[in-house]
């Protein structure tokens, strides 16, 4: 019995609902129920119950990729167990993802959260796979914190640790517009590559997609692993999650980067997460929704990167 086997719980309901076993899913989807060092809105803990049933109840074709996604197959492995201590929480989450990875390679490895302090250690799995996977995160927040309420472990700290780690060219940023003057120092200091929503208006999407595409080559990543922290979208689209942020990107910006970034770069994405949706606090559960449907299009990027059709 491995690691996986014993820390991981099925859940009630799948993702969309019906699913075939992991040998012959495109991806394998993983919940991380965490909240623990929530700071402004806690409830991401309920993120993944609410995402699966929303995906319930969503069309799975992907006008992007024109395919639809419910003739892939896709594989929910249920929920990681997890302590209340964020350091004894990712080493646990580390160790499942990672295994869950090894067993099941060319596989999308989709987390969904949960709170963004997850990010450190399925980014840390995806590295051991493959170190040349690089991060692209769509946030409204730089997350560069040292430590937050004492916290270096703090979801206001995840990019300050996988920086730490990995150096600072191992991570791009979309969407950032709410971060402290530190932050910003250490953002600058370091060279952390970032695009933020008023610079989208500026350059536009091909502008910000050929960013994307430098940074790529600049730092020679084969792989990419994507971080979706939902509050990245404006709260119009996304208001249920722990700390809404005004002046944020709609669906079709971040669809259009994502997609022909990647698409044209040639580069794989090997896992990605969707965090930071907070059921208690969404309005006709439009967050859950949203997120549902981002997964969606995660699912539909990867099978149009290995041209799997079903």
């Amino acid at each position: 019995m491995g690691i996986a086997d014993l820390y991981l719980s099925r859940a009630s309901m799948v993702f969309g609902g019906v699913e075939v076993p992991p040998s012959k899913a495109v991806a394998i989807i993983v919940g991380i129920p965490y909240d623990f060092t929530s700071s402004y809105r806690p409830g991401s803990r309920f993120g993944p119950q609410a995402i699966r049933a929303a995906a319930a109840n969503i069309e799975f074709y992907s006008l992007r990729a024109s395919r639809d996604v419910d003739d892939y197959g896709i594989s929910d492995l249920g929920d990681i167990m997890l302590p209340i201590n964020p350091r004894d929480a990712l080493r646990r989450i580390e160790e499942v993802v990672y295994e869950t990875m090894a067993s099941h390679k060319d596989k999308l490895l989709l987390s969904l959260g949960g709170e963004h302090t997850i990010t450190i250690a399925t980014y840390a799995a995806s590295k051991r796979i493959n170190n040349s996977t690089c991060l692209l995160v769509f946030d409204a927040h730089f997350d560069l914190r040292d430590q937050y309420m004492e916290d270096p472990y703090s979801h206001a700290c995840v990019l300050r640790r996988i920086i730490e780690k990995y150096g600072p060219g191992n991570v791009m940023v979309i969407g950032v517009r709410a971060f402290s003057r530190e932050e910003l120092e250490y953002a600058r200091r370091k060279g952390v590559e970032y695009v933020t929503p008023i610079d989208i208006r500026l350059l536009g999407v091909r502008g910000v997609i050929n960013k994307v595409h430098r940074w790529l080559d600049k730092n020679n990543c084969n792989n990419l692993y994507v971080s979706i922290d939902m509050d990245v979208f404006d709260p119009a689209y996304a208001p249920g999650v722990g700390n809404p942020e005004p002046e944020g990107l709609a669906p079709w910006q971040l669809y259009d980067i994502l997609y022909k970034a990647v698409l044209e770069s040639g580069t794989d994405i090997l896992a990605a997460d969707i965090v930071e949706v907070s059921p208690p606090h969404d309005c006709n559960g439009i967050t859950s929704i949203l997120a549902a449907k981002t997964a969606v299009e995660l699912i539909a990027l990867k099978t149009a990167i290995t041209g799997k059709w079903q």
